[in-house]
């Protein structure tokens, strides 16, 4: 018998789905533990023994966990220039829908959190909290994947982090690279992302980063809608502030094109194997499918795309997914190149297990994963 314990805001759709598939094995409901109530000390993860199983889910769609996570992180020494804010300031922060607040104070907050919560534990993780901390640090997720020869964008970090808009501008012309995605390093769902090109004395990018100038205090928003900009003083604004905050900086690699448009692939790999594929068909470069974009099946794929290749593409995602041994699921962002052969893994996700409507042997992935573990777990028995 699997017994969970589910760590995560109630008002979210993955609660809902993952309680349906535990259902759907006449399993017992996972006994729901709301992030409020594990930050304000209401609870803690001990008061449950093994076996048992903990899964925790995306922290989202929450103001009052946000601000926690954000004075939780004044407590965390950092070397970075982020913008920073005492902890009663977080907890007086009004709701601003769409803001980007503190993203690195966020994140340490998170970091210490999930570090506090780890030891807690007496049973398994399905995904290690050490290794949602790495997968939501975009640098040095990248780090890792390159360490194990996974094909990733170039990035142009090095061992040195960018800083300033100037100091992108002149790493740019060391390497020699035109075009460029900036990326939050601890942002998700295209949070605080920006696709840069410069060509000459020109500049534009294109981005979810909503810059806004009220009362003369200057503020940044994600936006559904994709914004461009082209005028050096507001780029400048938004890639300082984004640096500041720790960012990823990568060769802005050329995408694989259907009906007309470019398309990358956001692949769930849940116990070692890769399972339900969504192809994200772009109107921008940023392909998530919130903002906008189609989705198609792998029946969609170009024809000129051979099954060899494309399992070639899924092992990969395998192998980037064994770089975090504990993390039973993942969700990878995969790149293919217009050549229809070379690809590189753009990011995983800790929390990319939530695509609804695409199935893999008639299994969403909620179900797949509950399949999973009780295979694993009859293995055992049997061993």
């Amino acid at each position: 018998m699997l017994n969970f314990v589910l760590i995560a805001n109630p008002e979210t759709r993955r609660v809902e789905l993952f309680q349906q598939a535990l259902a759907r094995f006449d399993l017992p409901a996972a006994e729901l533990i709301p992030y409020e109530e594990l930050l304000e000390g209401r609870c803690s993860l001990s008061q449950w023994d093994a076996p048992i199983w903990y899964r925790f889910d995306a922290p989202e769609r929450s103001f009052a966990v946000d601000r926690a996570l954000i004075a939780a992180g004044t407590e965390v020494q950092d070397t970075g220039q982020h913008q920073r804010i005492g902890a009663i300031e977080a907890y007086r922060l009004p709701p601003d829908k769409g803001r980007i607040l503190y993203p690195r104070q966020w994140y340490l907050g998170w970091r210490r959190r999930l570090q506090e919560w780890a030891g807690q534990m007496r049973g398994t993780a399905l995904n290690h909290p050490e290794d949602i901390i790495t997968m939501f640090d975009k640098v040095q997720c990248q780090r890792i994947l390159a360490h194990h020869q996974i094909p990733i964008p170039h990035s142009l970090i090095g061992h040195a982090p960018i800083l300033s808009y100037d100091d992108l501008r002149d790493r740019m012309d060391q390497q020699n690279c035109q075009r460029v995605f900036v990326k939050l390093a601890h942002g998700s769902s295209a949070s605080g992302v920006v696709a840069y090109e410069r060509r000459s004395h020109a500049e534009r990018v294109t981005t979810t980063v909503e810059r806004v100038i009220e009362q003369g205090e200057l503020r940044f928003y994600n936006s559904r809608k994709i914004r461009q900009y082209s005028d050096s003083h507001e780029i400048a604004d938004i890639m300082n502030f984004l640096l500041k905050e720790s960012a990823q900086v990568e060769a802005w690699m050329p995408k694989a094109r259907l009906e007309g448009r470019e398309f990358d692939a956001r692949v769930v790999v849940i116990g070692g194997k890769a399972r339900q594929v969504v192809l994200r068909v772009g109107n921008s470069p940023m392909t998530n499918l919130h903002l906008g974009n189609d989705r198609r099946d792998v029946s969609a794929l170009p024809r000129l795309l051979t099954p060899d290749i494309w399992q070639t593409m899924l092992q990969t995602c395998e192998r980037a997914a064994a770089c975090f041994p504990h993390s039973f699921y993942c969700g990878i962002d995969l790149l293919v190149a217009p050549n229809l052969h070379d690809h590189y893994i753009l990011e995983l996700n800790a929390f990319g297990d939530l695509l609804q409507g695409i199935t893999w042997q008639g299994q969403d992935t909620y179900t797949t994963e509950i399949t999973t573990l009780l295979e694993q777990q009859k293995i055992l028995i049997q061993i």
